[in-house]
């Protein structure tokens, strides 16, 4: 066994490193709820054409906790959920709140992609049906559903998964329309949220929008508005699906991006 449960770092430095950590060769498919409370399901990322790199970790993990902030770096640096590849966390054993406060903790907050409990979320499940039994297990499946990295170790810096990545032809790429930003957040309020039908856009501080973008979490641009530099406008989301969404607002000063639900 290539990495056990940690009780020392001695211990974690000490064993060996002979077997992958899952011995599916095929992914199994999977629908998960994170931590917001959106639904995510493995097989329709995949047939965006994406390829998804699965983080298994508990929240006492001492090895999770060293290695997590190089995964969350690599999220960026293959951007931010909105490129070539997807990430997304998947825990064993623990709460929802058990999570949060572990992001809280080793990753300063909500790291941007999704995180998924193993007691609430379903991550117990995924935990089984991959056969992990030692953490944390990084895994990367490509869009056909062959899991081309079975184990991702050992993992010292955001540059290990690199190397990986890199005989899978991807490459470092920006996170698409700033989805990672808050700019201008202090003078742009989006309300209700979660919203229904209509969702209402207001600035402060004399800023004016320009125009609206509205993306999914897989950065696909769903919906573009123009305005004539307004201080109020209302946004009809009535098309959306039920889900998560980020929406870009131009202004005459910059960009600012929203996170919304539709309920």
């Amino acid at each position: 066994m290539k990495k056990i449960y940690l009780l020392t770092l001695l211990l974690f430095l000490s064993v060996s490193f002979s077997k992958a950590q899952t011995t599916l060769t095929t992914a199994v498919d999977f629908t998960v709820t994170d931590l917001d409370g959106n639904s995510h399901n493995l097989f329709s990322i995949l047939a965006a054409g994406k390829y998804v790199c699965l983080d298994f970790f508990f929240t006492t993990c001492g090895p999770c906790q060293a290695t997590c902030p190089y995964y969350k770096q690599t999220f960026t640096n293959y951007g931010c959920n909105t490129q070539d590849v997807y990430f997304m966390s998947i825990d064993n054993g623990n709460t929802n709140a058990e999570c949060q406060a572990y992001e809280t903790t080793y990753l300063g907050g909500p790291p941007g992609y999704p995180t998924i409990s193993g007691n609430t979320g379903g991550g117990n499940g995924v935990v089984t049906a991959y056969g992990i039994s030692a953490f944390p297990t990084y895994i990367l499946i490509a869009p056909s559903h062959t899991i081309v990295e079975q184990d991702m170790w050992p993992i010292s810096s955001a540059a290990s998964f690199d190397t990986y990545f890199s005989a899978h032809g991807l490459t470092y790429k920006a996170c698409l329309s700033g989805i990672t930003e808050e700019n201008l957040a202090n003078s742009i309020s989006v309300f209700p949220n979660p919203a229904v039908d209509n969702i209402i856009i207001e600035t402060a501080n004399s800023e004016k929008v320009n125009s609206v973008k509205v993306y999914d979490v897989l950065g696909k641009l769903l919906m573009e508005e123009k305005a004539n530099d307004v201080e109020r406008m209302e946004l009809n989301i009535s098309t959306l699906e039920k889900g998560v969404y980020y929406m870009e607002l131009t202004t005459q000063t910059g960009k600012a991006v929203k996170k919304f639900n539709k309920a």
